[in-house]
Formats: structure tokens, sequence, C-alpha cells
């Protein structure tokens, strides 16, 4: 019993022991530490509440709780806490250690907005809608019901050269802003665009229209010009302004009222707006006595000639319809005007119409002539316009086919001559003289071929052209037309058929044959007779020169001869002379002289013989011998 009892005791005393132990263990767990910097949120059935620190306490464990860490929030940042009973956002601007209220939950922190100087931000309450812009330079905390879509914007910087567009959000209505430095909008006011100044210079200007009022006006450079947010620039773009020289003028048109009015040079001018010029800038007429200008008053519709000397610059109203040049006509040409009652007037120089000017509601008559300037033309004939009319004979070129009596088919070409006689006349009876008498005339020449044979034609083709030249030049045709048939010439013919004209072609050869050879022959005669008469002339002048010769040896030996006659003279006088007191006796001083040239004489022959290869032959005296040697006779 003592032993139960014992044991009981014990047992309780374990139990004891170890309830308190139990006890211990449980208070010394349930001591809580808590900083300075941590707090307690005790969660009870029907509230909540927090212990901040710093403190040490016993937190039961059936108490329950959360130990929770206090939020640290640094200069440039702030809490986003919401109490979850009523749902509220706050927000808690730093710095600042955070210790959350019984309901509070902490959403996020988040940096501080920092807005430097060019920058700016717009803030919209999402409960309310109300719109805030705060602009840098500045460090921003948003409330708790703010939102910035657009996030952190940066400042338009307007200067002298750019503008902004706004609309205010609230009326719609824009406006432009121009105010130099940083452009910050305010509540409710977005920005459209930015927009660049157009650049006006001197010669610039720019027709500005607003469309709230439909009012234009004139922007006149030099200039930056801004266009309004409710402003367009008609054409999309700057125009320059008109610069009139000495000489020019500009026609301006209003478009409003229709009127007009003129301006000239030298100036620098810019229009109205409702002002166009449709003719551009033109140069003013210089007249002088071979220029004069048509002018067209259109508040009359009269027309007149304008030919006073200078410059010519119309009137309002009035328009240059043609700038006209003296028509001058030459001594060999004719030019005929009509007026608008059809009447015709002859201008040449006969009438002392050299030159003149078209007058109003006058033209000069203009015709067409057919042209034959090649030997076959094409058909149809090529036309030209003829306004000064030629009076001197003209040429024209036919090439027609046509048939002999005996069906021979010929190809004729030759010329017609022909010649403008009656000019007004002419014009009243046909618009094409040059082809009436062309085919006049070569329906003439057909005629007269066609009557006569092949062979007879060869024969005398020179005669029947005359022929039908005679029958056309007496014809009326010409007369009745202001014109007269000159001259008709066959200048080539050929036959069609290949047979014939291959007969024809050995004709013509033969004949030409036969001419060249009597022109060979006469000038092989003309030749000879040159040759000849050049032999003689020839001759004649060798005679010329041998009578020339021998008139200079005879004259060459004549004073040769007396040379040595005066030189033998000398000698016998002083051969002579020398005898006079040997030989007293002129005979025989003049004896023995003789002697003396004797033997001279036959010493000179006795050296030549001795000198050559002659042959002496001595005969008697009275022995008569002759040597013949060729022609020569001794």
């Amino acid at each position: 019993m003592g032993d139960e009892i014992k044991t009981m005791g014990l047992g309780c005393a374990g139990a004891t022991c170890l309830s308190l132990l139990i006890f211990l263990i449980v208070l010394f767990a349930s001591i809580q530490n808590v900083t300075d910097q941590e707090q307690i949120l005790f969660i009870e059935a029907t509230k909540r509440r927090v212990r901040n620190g710093p403190f040490t306490d016993i937190v039961w464990p059936h108490q329950k709780h959360e130990k929770r860490k206090a939020v640290r929030i640094a200069q440039q940042e702030y809490a986003i806490v919401k109490q979850e009973r009523e749902q509220k956002l706050r927000h808690v601007e730093g710095p600042e250690l955070l210790f959350l209220g019984a309901y509070d939950k902490l959403e996020s922190v988040e940096k501080k907005i920092a807005l430097q100087k060019r920058e700016y931000i717009r803030l919209v309450d999402k409960l309310s809608g109300a719109e805030r812009v705060v602009a840098g330079p500045a460090i921003l905390v948003p409330k708790a019901s703010e939102v910035w879509p657009n996030g952190v914007e940066t400042c338009i910087v307007v200067g002298a050269t750019n503008a902004v567009i706004t609309v205010d959000t609230t009326t719609g209505m824009k406006r432009l802003v121009t105010k130099k430095g940083h452009f910050v909008p305010a509540p409710y006011e977005e920005i459209i665009k930015e927009q660049q100044a157009i650049l006006l210079e001197p010669t610039d200007y720019a027709v500005v229209k607003d469309l709230l009022t439909g009012i234009t006006r004139n922007e006149v450079g030099p200039q930056q010009l801004q266009q309004g947010p409710y402003e367009m620039i008609l054409n999309d773009t700057k125009r320059k302004k008109l610069v009139l020289e000495k000489d020019e003028y500009v026609r301006l048109l209003n478009q409003k009222t229709g009127s007009e009015r003129v301006l000239r040079g030298p100036a620098m001018l810019v229009p109205e707006p409702w002002e166009v010029y449709p003719d551009g800038i033109q140069e003013a007429a210089k007249i002088n006595s071979q220029t004069g200008v048509l002018v067209l008053d259109r508040s009359t519709g009269q027309q007149r000639l304008e030919t006073t000397r200078g410059v010519f610059i119309p009137q309002p109203y009035e328009s240059v319809l043609a700038i006209q040049q003296k028509q001058v006509v030459l001594p060999n040409e004719a030019a005929v005007t009509r007026d608008i009652y059809s009447n015709l007037t002859l201008r040449t120089s006969a009438n002392g119409s050299t030159s003149f000017f078209i007058e109003p509601y006058t033209e000069i008559v203009k015709m067409q002539w057919s042209v034959y300037d090649t030997p076959n033309p094409v058909e149809p004939v090529p036309k030209q316009e003829v306004s000064m009319i030629d009076l001197r004979a003209q040429k024209m070129f036919f090439s027609n086919e046509v048939r002999t009596s005996d069906n021979v088919k010929l190809i004729l070409e030759g010329t017609i001559f022909w010649q403008v006689k009656d000019v007004l006349t002419m014009i009243s009876k046909t618009a094409d003289p040059s082809g009436d008498v062309a085919q006049r005339a070569k329906s003439g020449l057909i005629a007269a071929v066609s009557r006569s044979t092949f062979d007879a034609f060869m024969k005398g083709f020179s005669n029947i052209t005359n022929q039908a030249f005679s029958e056309q030049a007496s014809d009326t045709f010409y007369r009745d037309r202001g014109v007269e048939l000159q001259s008709l010439e066959l200048t080539r013919f050929d036959c069609v058929d290949q047979e014939t004209r291959d007969v024809l072609q050995e004709i013509i050869q033969e004949s030409t044959n036969r001419i060249n050879r009597l022109e060979q022959a006469r000038s092989e005669n003309d030749v000879n007779e040159a040759k000849l008469r050049a032999d003689i002339q020839l001759e004649q002048k060798k005679t010329d020169l041998i009578k020339t010769q021998v008139s200079n040896d005879r004259l060459q030996a004549s004073l040769a001869g007396q040379a040595e006659g005066a030189a033998l003279v000398e000698n016998a006088i002083a051969f002579l002379d020398g005898l006079n007191e040997s030989v007293p006796g002129v005979e025989d001083r003049t004896e023995l002289y003789r002697l003396h040239q004797t033997m001279d004489g036959r010493n000179v022959d006795t050296k030549n013989l001795a000198s050559g290869q002659a042959k002496l032959f001595i005969t008697p005296k009275n022995m008569n011998l002759k040597l013949q040697m060729g022609s020569s006779e001794l």
C-alpha cells in the first residue's frame, strides 16, 4: 500500500514537474522580443490590433498574431498602403519608417516622380476625372487615386521658328502658342502638333485664309510666319512677289469683283488675296517703224492698230491680240488684203505699197498653190501657202504619159514657164493658178503629141512642142485667170514599152555615135590645124632666128675684117716706110710687100698640112683636076 502511495506520489510529482516543465517551455517560447522596427498584429475574433515595438512581452500561443517588420521608405520613395476594411488606398511619403495599421496592407513601394526642368506630368483622378499638370523641376508624390497614362512628358521649347497648336478638350477650341520658352499645357489641354514657322524672305509672301471667318489676308516677308490653328495657306505654299522690270507689266484680275488693274515696272508688288494674274508677267511691246500692236478693247469690243513708237503697255480691259511686223512687198512681189466686207486691195511696189501694216479686221489673202518643183511630182501634188505673189516668170516641171497616133506609149518630161499678169483677176478666178497652168499646158502638149505618129514625133518633136505652145499661148484660158504662158519646153522623152524603148535607145545610140564621130573628126581636124599653125609659127620663128644670126655674123665678120684690114694696112705702111731708104721706088716696095705676103700664106698652108693628115696632090698648071668628096666639089 505504501508502495502504491509512494508510486502515486512519485507519479504526481513527475506529472507536476512535467507540467511545470511544459509550462516553462511554453512560457519561455511565448516571450516576444519586438525591436523598434517591428510590430505585432493581434488578430482577434472581432477586431484586430497592433502593438509597435520596442517591447518584450509574453504572447500566449492561443492568441493569433503576426509579427511584422516596419517598412523603411527612402527619401525618393513612397508606399502605397491599402486599408482592407474600407478598401481605400493611401500614399505614405518617405523618408519614413512605416508601421502598418491593423487593417493596412502594403501594396508596393514606388519611386517618387522626379521631374526635370523640361518635363511635366499630367495626373488624372480616377474617381473624379479631374486633371492637374505638374511641371518640373519637382519631386512629386501623386495622390492615391491619380494615374498618369502618358507618363513623364518633355516640354516643347517654343522659339523663334516654332510654335505649338493645342486643343482644349472641354471646349474643343484650338489655340496657337507662340510665347517663347518651355511650354507646359494646362489641365484639359492637349498638344496637337509642334509647328515650324514658314520663312518668308524679302521676295516672298503668303495668302492666309481664316477658316472660321473666311477672310483672306496677305502675309508679306521678311518674317517667320506661324499659321494659326484655324488658318490655311492657299495652295499650301508661299509665293514669290512679282518683280517687274522697266519694260514689263502684269494684269491683275480680282476674282471677287471681276475688275482689272495693270501695273508696270520697275516695281516689286504683292497682289491682293483675291487677285490672280493668269497671263503672268508680260513684256511690253516695243513699237518701231517696222512693228505695230493690234489691240482689243474688251469693254467696247473694238480693235485698233497701235503704231506710236515706244514701249506699249495696254490699259485695263485691253488685250494685245498680236504683235505685227510690217509686211514688206519686194519689187517683184504683190500682196492682196481683204477686209470684213470682202473688199480686195492690191499692194505692190508700183502703187507705193512697199511695206504696210495689216489694219484691224483685215487679213492678207492666202492661197494654196500646187508645187511642181521636181520632174516627177508625187500624186496628189503637194500644196504650199502663198501670201506674197511672185510677179516674175515661174518655172514648173511636168512628167506625163501620152500615146502617139500609131499607139506608141511615151513618157514626156519638160518645163513650163508662166507669169502672173493680173493679180486681182487671178485671185477672183482661181485659188490654184500654178495647178491650173500646169494641167492646161500639159493637156495641150498631150493633145498635140497624140495627133502625130511616133516617126513624125521623132523627126519633129521640137516643132510639135512649139505648135502646142503657140496654141496654148493664144488660149484665153490663161488671160481669164490673169496669168500668161511664156514657154513650153520638152526636155526628155522615153518609151514606156520595153521593146520600143530598146529600139529607140539603139536609134539614139547610133545618132549619138554619129555625132560623136563627127565631133571626134572635127576635133582631130582642129587639133591638126592647130598643130600645123603652131609648126608654121615655129618655122617662122626659126627663119627669123637664122636671119638674125646671119645678120649678126655678117656684122661680126665686117667688124673683124675691118680690124684685120686696119692691121694689114698698118703692117703694109710700116713695111713700105721701112724700105724708103733702101728701095726708093714705090712700085718696087709694093712688089716686095706682095711677095712677102705670098710667102707668109704658103708657110701657113705648109704648117697646116704638116700638122694634120691631109694629102697633097700637086698637078701641073695645065691640068684641070677636080676632087669629088660627098656633096662638096673641090
